[in-house]
């Protein structure tokens, strides 16, 4: 009896995916956060009677939070980030906090898609979108990947399905 391969994905994302998840996330935050600074703080001072020092203070935890998340999670997310396949299976791990393993056929996947983004195309990235048959997980994606290796994993799965169109 022949040894299974190991099911453990190799390949990371471009290292230029954290900066583009920092701007990404860090700008979403900082707009999210001097939202809430500057116009839910002040409205809650004037309308909720039981607003106080304590609470200001809170809302300021949570938005630093906010904000720091924005700057922690992409890096980390980057060194979780890998895929691969074996044999006939595309395999993903990906999370911080709750980490999620994928072993998908290529024979459910029904479509692949590239997307490029005008700030992926600035950092010069790409996003593999696979379709799958059924309902759990349809979809997912591969971000981070330079453009010729997004159409080379594309061009891949078109080909081990069989179909001639690219």
């Amino acid at each position: 009896m022949h040894p299974t391969p190991p099911l453990h994905p190799e390949q990371r994302l471009q290292a230029r995916v954290v900066p583009y998840w920092l701007l990404g996330d860090g700008v979403g935050a900082l707009l999210l956060t001097g939202l809430v600074w500057y116009f839910v703080r002040p409205w809650l001072q004037q309308h909720w009677d039981g607003w106080s020092g304590t609470i200001e203070d809170l809302l300021l935890v949570v938005c630093t939070l906010w904000l720091a998340q924005a700057v922690a999670l992409p890096p980390l997310s980057y060194v979780r980030w890998r895929y691969g396949f074996v044999g006939d299976l595309l395999l993903l791990r990906y999370g911080v906090f709750f980490v999620e393993e994928r072993a998908v056929p290529v024979r459910r996947m029904q479509h692949v898609d590239l997307l490029r983004g005008p700030i992926e195309r600035l950092f010069g990235l790409a996003t593999l979108v696979v379709y799958t048959a059924g309902n759990e997980g349809s979809a997912f994606r591969v971000p981070g990947l330079n453009l010729t290796t997004a159409q080379e994993l594309r061009d891949r799965i078109v080909q081990m399905r069989g179909d001639q169109r690219v």
